[in-house]
């Protein structure tokens, strides 16, 4: 990790879209980068599986995010 923070299943921030919001990490990428980073980072993964949980019901329909 680029920054002293520990990685948390609660976001820290979600106005950088260059970092993971769950540890802080630089990705490679915005989006596509967002996503290989998950896939590395089991706590991250927990953390977007549990944001993507409680908001889904304020989509309408089924989220492609």
């Amino acid at each position: 990790m680029s920054q002293d923070v520990s990685p948390s299943v609660t976001a820290h921030t979600w106005d950088d879209p260059t970092r993971c919001p769950f540890c802080l990490a630089e990705l490679e990428s915005e989006g596509a980068g967002f996503i290989d980073h998950i896939d590395e980072s089991p706590i991250c993964r927990q953390g977007f599986g549990m944001w993507r949980d409680a908001v889904v019901d304020d989509v309408g329909g089924e989220w492609s995010g």
